[in-house]
């Protein structure tokens, strides 16, 4: 019961997940934009996602989830729905070298290398939204393991990622595969070999 006067302490609304203009421009690369059918645009445009205009800030998480899902059947009707996820994981992470941002991301990672690298995805994955999280732990100079909160139902699509983000930071033969789930969560082994 509230005494008289006494003021009602609100609780914080919980924080918009968001993804960042950059994120969105990287996965609508001309390589994928040139490859999009009509009903693909139509759809993307219904979902929240207009790619004729230009983009907006950010994006929601709902909106961005239901685009992938719509590039990835439009893209890779050919493939499971996990390999076309892994594909276009990897053609995002491939997509930030088209940037000035890009670029000087991928001219850190390949300073640092394939395990520096890791030990600072978290950062990365902080500079494309605002609630994906991972944990990294080393395992030898080659191989690590990461846990990710949020892979949006779709660990393929960040094993992807994973896999482009070894390559482009110096890695030869990197391999990811998702070792666990846990809730909207995902642990992946990544292993490589240095050039």
């Amino acid at each position: 019961m509230q005494a008289r006067g006494e003021q009602v302490r609100a609780e914080p609304a919980p924080r918009q997940r968001v993804i960042f203009e950059h994120t969105v421009d990287w996965l609508l690369q001309p390589a994928v934009r040139l490859r999009l059918s009509p009903a693909a645009y139509t759809a993307l445009r219904e979902a929240g996602l207009d790619v004729t205009e230009r983009l907006r800030p950010a994006y929601t998480f709902d909106t961005w989830k239901r685009s992938l899902a719509i590039i990835v059947a439009d893209l890779y009707p050919a493939v499971s729905t996990d390999e076309g996820y892994r594909l276009l994981g990897q053609l995002l992470a491939r997509g930030v070298e088209r940037t000035t941002l890009g670029r000087a991301m991928v001219s850190m990672g390949r300073l640092l290398g394939p395990l520096r690298s890791m030990r600072r995805i978290n950062e990365t994955f902080r500079s494309a939204d605002n609630y994906v999280e991972s944990r990294f732990t080393e395992r030898t100079q080659t191989s690590c393991e990461l846990w990710i909160n949020e892979v949006m139902d779709q660990p393929a699509y960040y094993q992807g990622i994973l896999e482009a983000c070894l390559e482009l930071a110096g890695a030869r033969d990197a391999h990811v595969e998702v070792l666990a789930r846990d809730g909207a969560g995902a642990t992946f082994a990544l292993s490589w070999r240095l050039r």
